[in-house]
């Protein structure tokens, strides 16, 4: 008898960098995709949870692997009234992006694999990540500029009760625009010691195949590796005086690994023009923006007191200690735990609970 072992881990490439970040998102999930009641109970406790991974790399969290968060070199701040400015809080602002990937990563694993999400594996996986860093110019750059798009449309909209579904639309596009177009230039960015080089993101390839019996051509575009500089500051720490923090990177020997940049832009671009569509068809139920102001995500400073603002305490170069993983891990399993005990009294019998 043959016998079957069980997959416990995605799988996964060691040259991929696996860089990610997060932007904010105007929809809930969409549960329609889900069969699986119990995956749409888990998606169902975020849905006002508007931060949203890019891209969703379960895989290094639930292997308890590495991965490279991007990060902003500058506080991220718009003015958004005449006296009134708006600041993201980097800590907030990952708690809640993490919640995202955690939840999603159990909901890819109950689908892919035998078992569930892990808290040593999660904290092996932020203890590894958060000591590293990579130049990532263009999509640090790119990111603070969606994060700024919200705040100018959505946010100043909340602030001053206008309508909300016109800003969403302008937001969209805001960010598709700039997708699109980063995606037709066909370069990135690379930061190398004392130079900088642009490479493409991506190669066209003809393709000819026969199509009921028709001989046709057809552009295929196939997404390049790029290789990146990835920096472990797990000795030296983060510095947030941005000078000071390249001569700690000078001193530094990093390793060269690979990303795709073209899945960031590519991936952005899907989802925006999926909310487009929906905005069209007349879909209202927006994400409202009272949640990253209520929960401090985003701070809003009177423009007189910026100045003695400490806008250094809003830099992404640390290493996030504050995150607290216990306690969405804690959710997750508190929110199977009640679907399991739902499920149990409606069909009159005891589940065997998986192990969280």
């Amino acid at each position: 008898m043959i016998k079957i072992k069980p997959i416990n881990k995605f799988k996964i490439f060691k040259s991929d960098a696996a860089p990610f970040f997060f932007y904010i998102e105007i929809f809930p999930p969409d549960l329609s995709m889900f069969k699986s009641p119990q995956i749409r109970t888990l998606l169902d406790s975020i849905q006002t949870n508007p931060i949203m991974p890019l891209p969703m790399r379960v895989d290094r969290v639930f292997n308890g692997e590495q991965s490279v968060l991007i990060r902003p070199r500058e506080p991220i701040s718009l003015l958004v009234m005449d006296d009134i400015n708006a600041i993201i809080n980097p800590a907030a602002f990952l708690q809640f992006g993490i919640e995202k990937l955690l939840y999603f990563t159990e909901v890819r694993a109950f689908e892919k694999l035998f078992p569930s999400l892990n808290i040593e594996k999660v904290k092996k996986w932020w203890d590894s990540t958060k000591f590293l860093y990579s130049k990532l110019l263009r999509l640090e750059e790119d990111f603070s500029a969606f994060i700024k798009a919200y705040i100018h449309t959505m946010v100043k909209a909340k602030l001053n009760e206008e309508d909300l579904v016109s800003e969403a639309i302008k937001y969209c596009q805001i960010v598709s625009d700039s997708c699109n177009k980063r995606i037709k230039e066909n370069s990135i960015l690379i930061e190398k010691p004392n130079h900088e080089i642009k490479v493409s993101m991506y190669k066209e390839k003809v393709a000819k195949y026969y199509k009921k019996f028709k001989k046709v051509e057809e552009v295929q575009y196939h997404p390049e590796l790029v290789d990146i500089d990835v920096f472990d500051l797990s000795e030296r720490g983060f510095n947030t005086d941005i000078n000071n923090h390249n001569s700690i990177l000078d001193e530094l020997r990093p390793s060269v690994i690979k990303y795709i940049p073209l899945l960031f832009y590519d991936d952005l671009l899907e989802c925006m023009l999926q909310n487009l569509k929906k905005l069209d068809d007349g879909e209202e139920n927006l994400l409202d923006p009272s949640l990253v102001l209520d929960t401090n995500v985003i701070i809003l400073q009177k423009s007189e007191d910026l100045e003695n603002l400490k806008i250094q305490n809003y830099s992404w170069f640390s290493t996030f200690d504050t995150i607290n993983l216990e306690s969405i891990v804690q959710s997750i399993a508190t929110t199977k735990y009640q679907f399991f005990k739902s499920y149990a009294e409606h069909d009159k019998r005891v589940p065997k609970f998986p192990n969280s």
